[in-house]
């Protein structure tokens, strides 16, 4: 086969570029190839008037033309063809459209498989209709904090798409099919047994810190396993995620009560701070280790003053003074005297092994189980809900109007 002469080049690679319904071709590159050249290589050797392409490799993950320096000779890659000039809907021409497996009141996401390559992504689907005015730039939050992450124990995002004829705005991400950790909360871990997941956690809020990225609404319900059979975990869903010190117009409060720390509740000016993840990891440590959560009371008004008051009990059963310690550290009232991610980081309990066997809870808790407990209490969070909600809300976020709460509190 004749080489053309716009792509011959010293510095020349042989690649092999697939495509539904086509032939492989023997695609060449160069250091200076672009889109434009491929697509006039596929005219000729497909006979096809492409006039826009999209590039991916085996694992699913998108080539940008800047990236074609990079290819290696001998790589195989996976092409979507447009006859028109603008990019197609992912959702109708790339993806076969497995099952719905979450809904919010963003929007919804589904498990989709790339029609080329097989991979299996979450398509996070959002409403742009749901934002207004100075709302709207929240759309794109979690796409631009997610683009300057990369963490092995944070979800990956693969592409973004704004579709304005069909008013949505689509999140390709990595799919996490191992279940949420809150199923290893119902299992009464020992301490060794939790510290596998809470290091991962851990070292990944310790990396967004760094980057002056705060989760804000951190929880086991968003913090998913690899696969069934796999320790490792990812952090998901940062729709909420902001960066350190921005100041929080509302007086509302973002987040899930049973993980938010008392300068959230009580404070009319509220900045992002690292503290407020600090908090949901001891919540998280508690959840693993105890089997339920440290402030859940039996309603919501229970549960905030269990917060404001630091409320909480340590079974004295086969309890690790470390992790006494640990947690003493981390529920502390005053934001600024509270350890900090980094001092978790190197706490004595997560440096040393600890000589003890599986918890014993004690009376009715032990059989009790997460997803009981919490059921109990997004029943009656319902009650405080404003019904003036933020109309952007995710059903895993529960926005309160923080007079109201305060009302029933007292």
């Amino acid at each position: 086969m004749s080489i053309p002469k716009h792509i011959v080049s010293k510095q020349m690679r042989s690649c092999t570029l697939i495509s539904l319904n086509c032939n492989s071709l023997h695609l060449y590159l160069n250091q200076k190839t672009k889109f434009l050249d491929i697509m006039k290589q596929i005219q000729k050797s497909w006979n096809k008037n492409v006039q826009y392409i999209r590039l991916f490799k085996t694992d699913g993950q998108e080539v940008e033309e800047l990236d074609l320096v990079n290819i290696k000779n001998g790589t195989i890659l996976y092409a979507e063809l447009s006859y028109q000039d603008f990019k197609p809907n992912i959702i109708q021409n790339d993806y076969d459209i497995i099952k719905k497996i979450g809904e919010g009141g963003q929007g919804i996401v589904l498990l989709g498989r790339n029609k080329i390559t097989k991979k299996m992504v979450a398509l996070k689907k959002i409403l742009i209709k749901n934002y207004r005015g100075s709302d709207y730039e929240e759309i794109f939050t979690e796409s631009k904090i997610l683009k300057g992450l990369d963490h092995q124990n944070i979800v990956k995002l693969y592409q973004d798409y704004l579709i304005h004829n069909q008013n949505e705005f689509i999140m390709v991400m990595e799919y996490l099919k191992g279940g949420s950790l809150i199923n290893q909360a119902n299992q009464n871990l020992t301490e060794a047994e939790s510290k596998v997941y809470l290091k991962q956690i851990v070292d990944a809020i310790a990396y967004c810190h760094e980057n002056n990225i705060v989760h804000c609404d951190l929880k086991l319900e968003n913090i998913m396993l690899v696969s069934s059979t796999s320790k490792e975990l990812k952090i998901i869903d940062f729709g909420v995620s902001n960066y350190i010190g921005k100041q929080l117009e509302s007086e509302n409060f973002v987040g899930t009560l049973s993980y938010l720390p008392p300068e959230i509740l009580v404070t009319s000016k509220k900045q992002i701070q690292p503290s407020q993840d600090v908090w949901a990891i001891g919540c998280i440590i508690y959840g693993l280790v105890f089997g339920r959560l440290p402030f859940d009371g039996a309603n919501s008004s229970e549960t905030f003053r269990n917060i404001i008051n630091i409320k909480y009990s340590i079974p004295k059963q086969n309890v690790s003074q470390d992790l006494i310690d640990l947690l003493k550290k981390i529920f502390v009232n005053n934001a600024q005297e509270r350890s900090t991610i980094f001092e978790i980081k190197s706490h004595p309990w997560f440096n040393q092994q600890p000589k003890l066997q599986k918890l014993l809870l004690q009376g009715n808790r032990k059989s009790s189980s997460m997803h009981s407990i919490k059921q109990k209490i997004a029943e009656d969070q319902i009650q405080v809900v404003s019904k003036q909600m933020i109309i952007q809300k995710r059903r895993s976020v529960i926005r309160f109007e923080k007079a109201q709460l305060i009302k029933k509190f007292n």
